[in-house]
């Protein structure tokens, strides 16, 4: 894991190089661990699935806030017997490692048993944009987690894509998850990962 990883001087030379040449910044991301058990996983990982913050609701005041980082990690620690998710990525890059990937979260219906769930803090509107900091710690996570895992860009998903389920809202239907929205960068995310 990033945080294991990173204390070896091995790896820290490693990641210079990586940064060296690919352009990314000298900055590592901030890892904490705010621990969060989920059940064993029982498969291995096939699936890293990128979700936004924020989303639709029934209420339009609360519909699409993403809030910050320190109140999402409350509200998964608050809601731990129904939702979880291994990491989130904060607007300052900051990355919080909540379940740990040996463990299921649960964190997109019907595809928990084989994935990694990443959170970024972010309305998830297709209006609010990511930004540079939390762009550069996912990159650098999503190479440690498809290394690790060996897996290819093939493996990412977004929860919009995995999760049908619809909000019935003053008799309309609306999609429940659309996350992480338009403003999500996948070319560039993509790309940098091919480097």
């Amino acid at each position: 894991m990033i945080a294991d990883r990173c204390s070896k001087p091995a790896h820290w030379a490693g990641m210079l190089i990586l940064m060296l040449s690919t352009g990314l910044p000298l900055a590592e991301p901030v890892v904490r661990d705010v621990p969060i058990h989920g059940n064993p996983r029982q498969v291995p990982v096939r699936q890293i699935v990128i979700h936004a913050t924020g989303g639709p609701d029934c209420d339009p005041s609360r519909s699409f806030r993403g809030g910050s980082l320190e109140g999402i990690v409350g509200h998964f620690q608050r809601n731990r017997k129904r939702i979880s998710i291994h990491y989130i990525i904060g607007r300052t890059g900051e990355v919080v490692r909540m379940v740990p990937e040996t463990r299921v979260a649960f964190h997109v219906r019907g595809h928990n048993a084989d994935s990694i769930g990443i959170e970024l803090v972010n309305d998830g509107d297709g209006r609010d944009p990511f930004t540079e900091p939390q762009i550069e710690a996912l990159v650098m996570l999503l190479r440690d987690l498809l290394a690790r895992h060996q897996l290819d860009g093939a493996a990412l998903k977004s929860h919009a894509e995995l999760d049908d389920s619809e909000l019935v809202c003053g008799g309309r239907r609306l999609k429940r998850k659309v996350d992480p929205g338009a403003t999500f960068p996948w070319e560039r995310i993509r790309a940098a990962l091919k480097e």
